[in-house]
């Protein structure tokens, strides 16, 4: 395919302890993985989201077994039984569709086997991890087959809670226990139907850390006691990150002839969360946050692939219906305003958004080494909502329709079977919306559109494979959280545009037999080139709300116009777009007591990290380096496996987000996970 893509396979998975997103960050050039208020945040390529109401639409589409995933919380349920990870890198608005600005991560679930088999497995690790996980698998009858599969795994947090008492000794574990069930039909030869229900339930904590004292004199002697070490915080608050999902799958898949085929995927998805988090990283009772919110989402999309003019001509005609309902309440407690542990700021906020999406993508080849690349695609959403906050709003209903075509088209030419170049250029789209923080703000779709070029290699007899490409981007109207006044309130805009542009590459040689060397590059500039706005951590008041003397005064989430207040963000870096990064690694099998044993060896490095739109040094993290090892036996017969590993050898301390919290006036962060290993044993049947 004319793309960057990084493909992880199921032997790659489980030799790199791989079980979902957080996992690829050292293994993909230009992924940055964070972590924020409950949400996973994804960059690929400078592109991303730092929007946290749990409305947002994600920049890196994500799709499990060719289900869109609507909600960034709810990935749980992927990790327990995964045949591969795809992630597509840069805009992917053709075939995947708005929410695809950033590219497309793909899991792939594994399916019943054509034989009747079992596996389980046990793990143990540091910091009180263990758990289990295991299948069934095999054929029913001739046309049927089913697949069973279960996991729990539990493990503890590392950040460490220094208040004496509390009710939560470390924040940052989970407790998961999951259950996945699939059928498979084949009543003829041409028709294929696959049936799948997934269960996931996680309990979960989450705590931020403080990294400077608040700026605010009155709230620094309130935040007390408070520390600004890595991983320690003090936090009286009985922290929850409790999720349950359950999704259901449909696909049919129809040979109509040799060269047509014809593929029908439905998608129910089932969400519910609640959290409870103390954003004021001490042990007052300043920043206590409760937030419940639950969704159903269906989603529907038709695929017919065809192969015409003797096989010159690939295409792929579709259709995408995506229907989603999410309501959601969000508290805020103190006892900063008199009182003990009182709501001082409450929004309830619910949203129906629906996507109707016409698609088509082509392949032409002229001749047997040039290909012509082209494809469209037609996008038309629809969001609506209602809003109340306490005291300022009550039933504002917001009804927003945004419309897009975004086009793609390339060349790829094989200079010979082994070197093969491609140039393309690709348009994306991201869907505006209606901010739940404040009184019915409502933001415009983001909009991408640029190139890459690039050349795939295989040389020395397919020992060694070599891969380059280059990009830039136009990025326009970057939505952004802005954050608000005294009640700690955050407001969504548009900031106007910023350019990306950099090169990538990875590589993996086979030095012997047993010795492999793997490892990828990337290099980048990802800068506003129009955006101005105030920085609230500044100086008090430098973005207050329009009544300072009243915390509950409606909000103004308008950007000061005042010069002294704004700042002109020119030629500032996006939000977690290093400007470089580079992983090696490097396997060696060796034959040990009649089976082999596998060494693998992994480095990564990371330029700095902005978090902040104003790049605060304070909200920064400097380049930093980590180092995991992989051990796996596996005995002659196969019988069973065994599997050792430790990550970030060195216990580096590296930030995956930062932030300016509004309330307290101070500047937080969540912190990369320290020192992991353990162990685990498979045995198969």
């Amino acid at each position: 395919m004319p793309a960057t893509i990084a493909a992880f396979s199921e032997e790659s998975l489980q030799t790199r302890q791989i079980r979902g997103l957080n996992d690829l960050t050292t293994r993909v050039p230009s992924l940055v993985m964070g972590y924020q208020f409950g949400s996973n945040q994804i960059t690929l390529r400078g592109i991303s989201t730092g929007l946290t109401s749990g409305f947002e639409d994600a920049s890196v589409a994500v799709h499990v077994n060719g289900v869109y995933q609507a909600r960034a919380r709810s990935l749980d349920l992927a990790q327990m039984d995964l045949e591969r990870i795809e992630v597509l890198s840069g805009p992917q608005g053709t075939l995947y569709g708005r929410n695809a600005t950033g590219g497309v991560v793909n899991y792939v679930m594994r399916g019943p086997s054509d034989k009747m088999e079992a596996e389980f497995t046990g793990n143990v690790g540091n910091r009180n991890a263990y758990g289990v996980r295991g299948f069934i698998s095999g054929p029913i009858n001739d046309k049927v087959g089913f697949r069973i599969t279960g996991l729990w795994d539990n493990s503890d947090g590392d950040v460490k809670n220094l208040l004496a008492g509390a009710p939560d000794k470390n924040f940052g574990g989970r407790k998961v226990a999951a259950l996945r069930g699939v059928l498979a039909f084949k009543p003829t030869d041409t028709l294929k139907i696959d049936v799948e229900g997934t269960y996931a339930r996680t309990r979960a904590s989450y705590a931020p850390t403080a990294l400077a004292p608040s700026i605010n004199p009155a709230r620094k002697a309130f935040l007390v006691p408070q520390t600004y070490r890595p991983h320690k915080v003090y936090s009286d608050l009985d922290a929850a990150n409790n999720t349950t999902q359950y999704s259901a799958t449909g696909t049919i898949t129809l040979d109509v002839s040799d060269d047509v085929q014809l593929k029908s995927i439905s998608g129910y998805q089932k969400y519910r969360n609640f959290m409870s988090v103390d954003y004021d990283a001490s042990g007052a009772t300043a920043n206590h946050i409760p937030s419940a919110g639950h969704s159903r989402t269906y989603s529907q999309e038709f695929n017919l692939n065809t192969d015409m003019i003797d096989g010159r001509l690939k295409s792929i005609f579709g259709m995408f219906y995506f229907n989603d309902r999410y309501t959601q309440q969000t508290n805020v407690r103190s006892s900063l305003f008199g009182g003990s542990n009182v709501d001082v700021y409450q929004a309830n906020f619910s949203q129906k958004a629906t996507s109707l999406a016409f698609f088509t993508d082509h392949t032409f080849s002229v001749t047997d080494r040039f290909r012509l690349l082209a494809g469209i695609r037609f996008n038309s959403d629809k969001k609506k909502g209602n809003l109340t906050v306490r005291g300022q709003c009550a039933n504002v209903e917001r009804d927003l329709k945004f419309e897009a075509w975004t086009p793609r088209a390339g060349v790829q030419f094989d200079f010979s079977d082994q070197v093969k170049a491609y140039a393309t250029y690709q348009k994306g789209f991201k869907s505006g919306g209606i901010g739940s923080g404040t009184c019915g703000d409502t933001f415009k779709p983001e909009t991408i559109e640029g190139g890459e070029a690039g050349v795939k290699t295989s040389l020395a007899d397919n020992r060694i494979h070599l891969n380059l490409a280059g990009f830039w981007y136009d990025y326009k109207n970057i939505q952004v959280q802005k954050t608000l006044g005294t009640a700690g309130g955050f407001a969504v805009q548009n900031a106007a545009a910023a350019k990306i542009k950099g090169i990538e590459a990875s590589f993996d040689a086979s030095i012997t037999d047993r010795l492999k060397l793997d490892g990828s590059a990337m290099v980048e500039s990802a800068k506003y080139t129009d955006y101005t706005n105030c920085n609230p951590g500044d100086f008090l008041g430098s973005c207050t709300p329009r009544n300072p003397n009243n915390p509950l005064a409606p909000f103004d989430p308008r950007p000061q116009t005042d010069p002294t207040r704004n700042q002109d963000l020119t030629g500032n870096w996006l939000n977690r777009a290093p400007p470089y990064s580079v992983s090696i690694g490097l396997e060696y099998r060796m034959d040990v007591a009649g089976g082999e044993l596998l060494l693998r060896g992994e480095s990564y490095w990371s330029g700095k990290l902005r978090f902040s739109e104003f790049n605060d040094p304070i909200l920064t993290q400097k380049a930093y380096n980590i180092q995991n090892a992989y051990l796996t036996f596996t005995p002659g017969n196969e019988k069973f496996v065994l599997r050792a590993f430790i990550k970030n050898i060195g216990n580096t301390n590296y930030r995956t987000s930062g932030f300016f919290d509004g309330f307290t006036f101070q500047r937080e962060t969540t912190w990369g996970a320290w020192r992991t290993f353990g162990g685990e044993a498979t045995v198969r049947f």
